[in-house]
């Protein structure tokens, strides 16, 4: 029971960055039109999140090696829920911009901190089906996030849908204080030195790099459609906040199994040959979702709803 909550906790830190991206994308055409702002406005929001997710994780992964993984962990927890009230009450685009970053820079301390808790109780094959399990749990969430989001939004607004992302990190905060334990012993932790020769021999391993470069050029990619999927699909498609859910949370699912499939077919080509078959992929696949997107935005259907022409936010 002890072992089975604790991969519960990091399971449920582990989910931080998906969640806190994916959970108000159904409403945040909405948000824009409450703020009356543009829609690069409104993605600004997503963006501001992900630099914060991004960057924590280089301030909370060394302080967790050298104070421990306890205190960075419920000190980023305590400022991530309210950062998310707070983000329920902005006042205008920018301050929610602003709050989102600080919503990511804390919220990143569940994801670095929890892959850091696994290398510190398993190691071979025990870390390897711990991470496989975290994995999971980072697949399913970009999958059922939006669509219990667009969902809430029957009942809520998108300033409920922070509200709620609140409350779920106190859940979170209360069980690493009843369940996880301190799992790195004084003895074992670093000093500031250690982990900054680490990050320049990174930066000078050009094999590194070059990994680094593709998986963060395909991120941006995918990270482009998040940021503008909602603006494209509500506003000129007209689906419904719930529909967009689905939708995306058919993207979600895809990007699963395509990760199981690349499982079984490695074993029979090589990493290098996948990887060039995905980036290929990728790439024809992109194009030909820009080209049906133009082509759409180029007819207006008569509707106001469906016309991107007719919204003031894709001009503004």
């Amino acid at each position: 029971m002890h072992r089975l909550r604790i991969v519960v906790v990091l399971g449920a830190l582990s989910a931080f960055g998906p969640l806190s991206i994916d959970f108000y994308l159904p409403g945040l055409p909405r948000l824009t039109s409450d703020f009356d702002a543009s829609a690069s406005a409104g993605q600004l929001t997503l963006t501001a999140c992900l630099l914060g997710l991004a960057f924590g994780q280089l301030a909370f992964g060394p302080l967790s090696d050298r104070f421990g993984r306890r205190r960075p962990l419920i000190a980023g927890l305590v400022v991530y829920c309210g950062a998310s009230l707070a983000c329920a009450a902005a006042p205008d685009i920018w301050t929610l911009v602003a709050l989102r970053l600080v919503q990511g820079l804390s919220g990143s301390s569940g994801i670095v901190i929890a892959r850091s808790i696994v290398r510190d109780l398993r190691s071979g094959v025990g870390a390897a089906r711990l991470y496989s399990i975290l994995m999971l749990v980072v697949g399913v969430v970009p999958f059922l996030a939006p669509i219990v989001g667009g969902a809430l939004l029957h009942a809520t607004t998108w300033r409920g849908l922070f509200v709620i992302l609140g409350v779920v990190d106190a859940a979170i905060l209360a069980a690493v204080l009843a369940w996880l334990p301190e799992t790195l012993a004084p003895d074992r932790r670093q000093r500031g030195g250690q982990t900054a020769a680490g990050f320049l021999e990174l930066l000078t391993d050009r094999i590194f790099l070059a990994y680094a470069a593709v998986l963060g050029l395909n991120f941006a990619a995918m990270f482009s459609y998040i940021a503008g999927s909602s603006f494209v699909l509500e506003d000129i498609y007209g689906v419904s906040p719930q529909e967009y859910g689905l939708i995306f949370g058919v993207n979600a699912l895809g990007i699963v199994a395509a990760s199981q499939l690349n499982r079984t077919l490695v074993a029979q080509a090589s990493p290098e040959r996948m990887l060039l078959a995905g980036v290929c992929a990728g790439t024809t696949a992109g194009v030909a979702l820009l080209a049906v997107v133009l082509a759409a935005g180029s007819v207006c259907p008569g509707s106001s709803r469906a016309c991107s022409c007719a919204s003031p936010r894709w001009g503004s």
